[in-house]
């Protein structure tokens, strides 16, 4: 039977030899970066992150992944609009079906509300993200570690 990417990456998380607090630090991480308005870039960024932090960096990769090709469109569209809401901006910008890497460039030649809109939309829903991710990857790993 194969298994599909995202299981594999899933299974690997909760299969780490590291401390579980260190996991699920980098899981915590990368959820958190992953509702971030930079495609293409958040993996980068959470590895970078989690080797400064000297947290899981495959745990922080994996974690960004709540974004993703099914869900980012989606993701993305309620962030710039919880943004827009906050920050009271007024916009015709509409975002695309597709979310890929020419979606940073939509977004800077869309202009500054755009990406603010979007940035504090993905730090609130970040953070969510992140406290959940912590957690969650938290209980599964000690739960893994007593059996």
């Amino acid at each position: 039977m194969k298994r599909n990417k995202h299981q594999w990456g899933i299974r690997r998380i909760f299969s780490l030899q590291e401390e579980p607090e260190k996991v699920a630090r980098g899981f915590a991480l990368g959820s958190f970066i992953g509702m971030l308005p930079f495609p293409g870039f958040q993996m980068f960024i959470s590895a970078a992150l989690a080797s400064c932090f000297r947290w899981n960096k495959v745990a922080a990769i994996a974690g960004v992944f709540n974004t993703n090709l099914f869900t980012g469109a989606f993701v993305f569209a309620f962030n710039f609009w919880l943004g827009k809401e906050i920050l009271g901006f007024e916009s015709t910008f509409s975002m695309p079906e597709k979310i890929n890497l020419s979606f940073a460039r939509t977004v800077i030649s869309a202009g500054r509300e755009v990406f603010l809109s979007l940035l504090l939309g993905g730090v609130i829903t970040g953070l969510l993200a992140m406290v959940g991710g912590y957690y969650l990857s938290l209980f599964i790993l000690n739960r893994k570690q007593q059996k």
